[in-house]
């Protein structure tokens, strides 16, 4: 089951239709099913907040835009959008994790913080689940000295 657009993306991709009126059935239909799918994506990935959608919509471009490209037949420009911040700092959070393994603290950062943005369903899932691991490694190799320094002091 589709869930339904926030009513400001419901807005843009009825004037896109009404822009698209006078294009080629197909090419009307492959425009707005390739809007549709991008926009679905996107909000899946950055949520559905006013701010998110508009900055979607900004990427999106005018609507004008996209119908001349598809009367034209040429694909409409696809926003240039690499992941998020966020993600790419959890990334070198959890490596710095790894190599300070012996202060857990990074470790325990990386591994909330990526959880907590897998939950959120919020970024680049996969380098959320990158971080994740890398800060899970973390701290099983921190456990892993804790216990061996009692094993060899006992």
């Amino acid at each position: 089951m589709t869930h339904p657009f926030p009513p400001l993306v419901e807005a843009y991709l009825a004037d896109l239709d009404r822009a698209l009126e006078g294009a080629d059935p197909r090419e009307r239909s492959e425009t707005l099913a390739a809007v549709r799918e991008h926009t679905r994506e996107a909000l899946a990935l950055r949520g559905s907040d006013d701010d998110a959608v508009r900055h979607l919509l900004e990427e999106l471009g005018p609507v004008d835009s996209i119908a001349a490209a598809a009367a034209a037949g040429t694909p409409a420009p696809t926003p240039a959008s690499g992941p998020p911040l966020a993600d790419t700092l959890l990334v070198v959070l959890s490596v710095v994790s790894l190599v300070l393994f012996i202060v857990p603290l990074f470790a325990v950062g990386t591994v909330v913080w990526a959880g907590t943005r897998l939950r959120a369903g919020a970024g680049d899932r996969s380098r959320q689940k990158t971080a994740l691991v890398i800060g899970v490694v973390a701290l099983v190799a921190f456990l892993a000295v804790l216990v061996s320094h009692y094993v060899a002091t006992a």
